[in-house]
């Protein structure tokens, strides 16, 4: 379970680190992406809490947990990449 553990507070680092890489300038845009990591970010907390309540099961909070993070970054590039190309406001 430690590592399991050990392994949420990793990903827990990727969304903002993807994130603080291409902030974009508009506050209206930032707003939005942080609506995105915010989302991730709590549902790798309810991964964690998952763990530390029930370690039986800790193996499938992890798979929740990077599930969460997986669907969170590719949304959050998605956000990125549109931002970037000038495509959404």
């Amino acid at each position: 379970e430690t590592g399991c553990l050990a392994g949420l507070v990793l990903l827990s680092l990727i969304l903002p680190l993807m994130l603080s890489g291409r902030l974009p300038r508009k506050e209206c845009a930032r707003r939005a992406c942080f609506w995105t990591v915010g989302p991730g970010q709590a549902l790798l907390g309810l991964a964690a809490a998952w763990i530390l309540f029930s370690p039986g099961v800790a193996p499938f909070a992890l798979a929740f947990g990077v599930g969460s993070c997986a669907m969170s970054a590719v949304a959050l590039q998605r956000q990125l990449q549109g931002r970037s190309l000038g495509t959404t406001d």
